[in-house]
């Protein structure tokens, strides 16, 4: 296994574009379903939170921010796209 680095290639670069979309969308999804949750709440106090649903949007974040980071470390090393 070699530790040299391989160019960086115009394939790398968009991917590492796409790694930066998907770290924004992250905080963004969790923003929007915080905010969603409590615009129903002032609406009607007795709204349902809608867990399973809500704890979905977290996870889904979650897993975007990380496989945006994955993306980027990944690319930046330069990794060939065969």
């Amino acid at each position: 296994m070699s530790l040299m680095m391989h160019p960086i290639e115009i394939g790398n670069i968009v991917l590492i574009l796409v790694g930066v979309l998907l770290i924004l969308s992250g905080p963004l999804i969790i923003y929007r379903t915080i905010t969603g949750v409590m615009k129903r709440r002032k609406e009607d106090p007795k709204a349902s939170l809608q867990i399973f649903s809500n704890g979905l949007n977290f996870i889904i974040a979650i897993l975007f921010f990380g496989a945006g980071i994955l993306f980027i470390v990944n690319n930046l090393r330069g990794n060939p796209l065969y």
